[in-house]
């Protein structure tokens, strides 16, 4: 059937037809202009909030919380899902590992969120990544901390520094328990890594010119 006089408001004469057997359909392509933009963009936003549905269902799935009156980072227990770690392969760091994953302010958004932990590592200091001259060379450092699984099934925290660009494996150190929290600041050139917020738990890492690597500084409680 053929269309005649004005079609969505357009001469016929002006618009562009698509023929599918005997019907005609409008090129909304050729009506509007930025129609095939708006397209694009409807589908950018398609991908965007999927990449953010699935970024909230990792995070759900990521830890879970025992019951108790604790603290959660004292009850919180997190389930690696990497088996790498910013390019690195996790059996690189640690043959006995299987998986791992560096924490992120997204991923703990919401235990963030809760006993104003957020705003208590802001004070303190901390993050889950920091970056310096660490071992007192040119060369950048970045210490990051996160959760690893072992192929036996043992779960912890764990330390680690890389050289900045590279990702070459400068020190790993790990910490086995049912909890896994941990986070790390930088105090001029050390290193301050904790498993704690509101308590004493973790250590200082120093550079040991003598020795040519890092060291934990002694300290009570610390072998």
């Amino acid at each position: 059937m053929e269309s005649s006089g004005h079609a969505f408001g357009v001469p016929e004469d002006k618009l562009c037809v698509i023929r599918v057997g005997a019907w005609a359909a409008p090129d909304f392509a050729s009506l509007h202009p930025g129609y095939e933009l708006s397209i694009a963009m409807a589908r950018i936003l398609i991908v965007v909030l999927l990449a953010a549905f699935v970024t909230a269902a990792q995070a759900q799935g990521f830890y879970t919380l025992k019951t108790g009156s604790e603290a959660w980072w004292l009850r919180a227990s997190f389930n690696p899902m990497h088996t790498e770690v910013r390019g690195i392969p996790v059996t690189s760091i640690r043959a006995t590992w299987c998986k791992a994953t560096e924490y992120t302010a997204e991923l703990m958004k919401d235990l963030l969120a809760q006993e104003q932990a957020g705003q208590t590592m802001k004070e303190a200091r901390l993050a889950f990544a920091v970056e310096g001259q660490f071992d007192r060379s040119r060369v950048k450092q970045v210490a990051l901390v996160g959760v690893y699984q072992e192929c036996a099934g043992r779960k912890g925290a764990f330390l680690l520094i890389i050289d900045a660009g590279t990702n070459k494996v400068r020190f790993v150190d790990t910490t086995p328990g049912e909890a896994q929290f941990a986070a790390v600041g930088a105090a001029k050139r050390d290193i301050v890594f904790t498993t704690c917020l509101e308590c004493d738990g973790g250590g200082v890492l120093r550079w040991n010119a003598k020795k040519k690597t890092f060291a934990w500084v002694p300290q009570r409680g610390r072998d």
